[in-house]
């Protein structure tokens, strides 16, 4: 009997050194956001080792974005306040970016992106839009870079990707002159 098993991430636990700069910084810098969200240092480390920042070059930049974390933690755990705060920090300057990038359809896409995005990081693991691509998940982000930056990525790789998948439909049809469809 031959059944396909999920893929498991593997979780590398931090640096111990990594691991207790982190949590002199979150009661430095970050205490704010995290008591805004009531978020712990244990949880902020918890996600990091589970979004790879283990194995990622230059961890340390995570310093600079742990008010970032602390958000995407809120959210995984389903803070609506978070998501709420979440699409007001950000969802303007995505929508503006992704409307001057592809019009009206990036307008749109933008407003569907946050509500992959609270599907895959509260959904299934595995849930996928309907062109097969994961949906996107804040478990993922690993805060080795701005929060805004990090979404934006995953924003525009999903245009791309829509764009792309209907840019190959186009070309594989019967009624395209450039295809192999005709050769053969």
């Amino acid at each position: 009997m031959n059944q396909t098993q999920p893929l498991v991430a593997r979780v590398v636990p931090l640096d111990s050194d990594l691991e207790n700069q982190i949590r002199r910084y979150c009661f430095g810098a970050a205490t704010k956001s995290m008591r805004e969200f009531s978020v712990t240092p244990h949880e902020i480390i918890v996600h990091l080792a589970h979004a790879g920042l283990a194995v990622a070059s230059r961890p340390e930049r995570v310093m600079e974005n742990l008010d970032g974390i602390v958000h995407a933690v809120a959210c995984i755990r389903g803070d609506s306040r978070g998501w709420v705060e979440l699409v007001n920090q950000h969802g303007w300057c995505l929508e503006r970016a992704a409307m001057e990038t592809f019009s009206v359809d990036g307008a749109l896409a933008a407003h569907r992106f946050w509500s992959e995005l609270r599907n895959g990081t509260n959904g299934a693991r595995d849930a996928c839009r309907k062109d097969g691509w994961p949906l996107p998940r804040l478990q993922w982000y690993a805060g080795l870079r701005p929060l805004r930056h990090w979404l934006a990525d995953r924003l525009f790789g999903g245009l791309e990707a829509i764009s792309e998948s209907q840019t190959r439909a186009r070309l594989d049809t019967r009624a395209n002159p450039h295809t192999l469809a005709d050769v053969m």
